[in-house]
């Protein structure tokens, strides 16, 4: 029996425990209904505008001048950033979804070097902030490219978890059932993470992640960095490939909150640069031409704003980003497209209501939100009609989700939108809406 379907048949266990209409054929209709032969009939429903995903910018690639015949900045890039969400994790924790989005797009060679680096910064001297990594994906032909990063900051959260392991000992945790002492373990792992952010870890995630943006905006392969220096606005070549490269950004739980949050503070700081630098003029254009895609799985951003003073510039949407609004010269981004993913088992995401994108995103960012709901974990159902979904299994899995990667990679109303999609999900599309 596989460790989701030990849990979840425990979980109805301790539920259905003392209810006597549940007799002895309980397990075996929650396995049959488990069983790896059974259809997928699984929701998806999505509500929202349509969007692009990296496919399309993949294939604008298509006709390049090979890796390696030409120097990199005549080459274009498919550039894909993936920050965490909760709980510890290791380097290495995107594979599966680096794996399945370059499978996804025919990008079937990688590179057997993994180009690490360990991210600093001048405000926190002698301090290891994350890990970045770098793979980088191309197709037999070595003529489209897709560079994938990755960012590793939960260590600065460490220390908060290593003062709760006292719990997890057998001086405490041995009176506990065994479904609890698991509850409790994950408690343990994964919640401090948002108290760290909005408490005295805020500054130095919110650092390492702008650093992680920074080297994705001005690096290529051959220009990742090795040695740990840092990358600042001002450096020359901040911002050097913006024009040049697409860019999109996934995110997971409290990842979606952390990204947003330092694509705003990072377009502030060119914002702030232009005081003291009129070359900055340059770099804040090229911003204000760029379109940002964050695709948000296990999205946290309503519950993680209820942490949060009100964002500064709010319900101004269509000043900022209509044509010719009153105020466009001041947004910081093309457009900000938010596609957020949302298992409604998952005990621990949200959708994103359209007053929140109005109020409680900045409107700076010329936001545009895209809800994707959809059961990741398989619903069962029981003698007695309950319905039971896995809640671990509704939070984690949605990376290996084929309509998730589907969703990534075709996008949304494309050319390149993927039968997977069209076929298993409904949509209720937007209409253009600056207010």
């Amino acid at each position: 029996m596989s460790r989701n379907r030990c849990l979840v048949l425990t979980s109805l266990l301790l539920l259905l425990a003392g209810c006597a209409s549940f007799g002895e054929g309980v397990g075996r209709a929650v396995l049959g209904q488990l069983g790896d032969d059974a259809p997928d009939t699984r929701a998806c429903e999505i509500e929202g505008a349509a969007f692009v995903g990296t496919l399309q910018a993949l294939e604008t690639q298509r006709g390049q001048p090979a890796i390696g015949t030409v120097p990199s900045d005549q080459r274009a890039l498919l550039k894909v950033m993936m920050v965490h969400g909760i709980s510890r994790h290791t380097p290495g924790y995107s594979g599966r979804v680096s794996a399945n989005l370059a499978h996804s797009q025919g990008l079937d060679v990688v590179s057997p070097q993994i180009k690490t680096t360990e991210i600093a910064h001048p405000n926190f001297p002698g301090e290891p902030l994350a890990t970045f990594t770098l793979r980088r994906f191309t197709d037999e032909a070595r003529e489209r490219e897709m560079l994938f990063y990755e960012l590793t900051w939960s260590g600065l959260s460490d220390p908060a978890r290593e003062r709760l392991a006292f719990d997890d000992s057998e001086v405490f945790a041995r009176q506990r059932a065994g479904f609890n002492r698991t509850a409790k373990a994950f408690a343990n792992n994964a919640l401090v993470d948002p108290l760290v952010y909005v408490g005295s870890g805020r500054g130095r995630i919110l650092t390492a992640v702008r650093q992680g943006v920074c080297w994705t905006y001005s690096s290529d392969w051959d220009s990742f960095p090795e040695n740990g220096e840092a990358c600042l606005v001002d450096d020359p070549g901040f911002g050097d490939r913006i024009d040049r490269d697409s860019f999109f950004f996934v995110t997971h739980s409290l990842g979606s909150r952390i990204v947003l949050d330092a694509l705003q503070t990072t377009a502030e700081a060119v914002d702030a640069q232009l005081a003291t630098d009129p070359a900055a003029g340059a770099l804040k254009a090229r911003l204000q031409r760029h379109p940002i895609t964050v695709f948000m799985l296990a999205n946290q951003l309503p519950l993680l704003q209820a942490g949060f003073e009100p964002v500064p510039v709010a319900g101004e949407v269509g000043a900022f980003c209509r044509p010719g609004g009153e105020r466009v010269a001041d947004r910081l981004f093309q457009q900000t497209d938010l596609v957020a993913f949302n298992d409604p088992n998952d005990i621990m995401s949200y959708p994103i209501p359209d007053d929140f994108t109005q109020y409680d995103i900045d409107s700076r960012l010329c936001p545009r939100v895209t809800n994707v709901t959809l059961n990741v974990a398989n619903v069962v159902r029981v003698p007695g009609g309950i319905e039971f979904a896995n809640p671990l299994a509704a939070h984690s899995d949605y990376e290996a989700d084929e309509r998730v990667i589907a969703l990534i990679t075709g996008g949304l109303g494309q050319p390149e939108t993927l039968p997977v999609v069209t076929d298993r999900c409904s949509w209720i599309r937007a209409e253009e809406d600056l207010r």
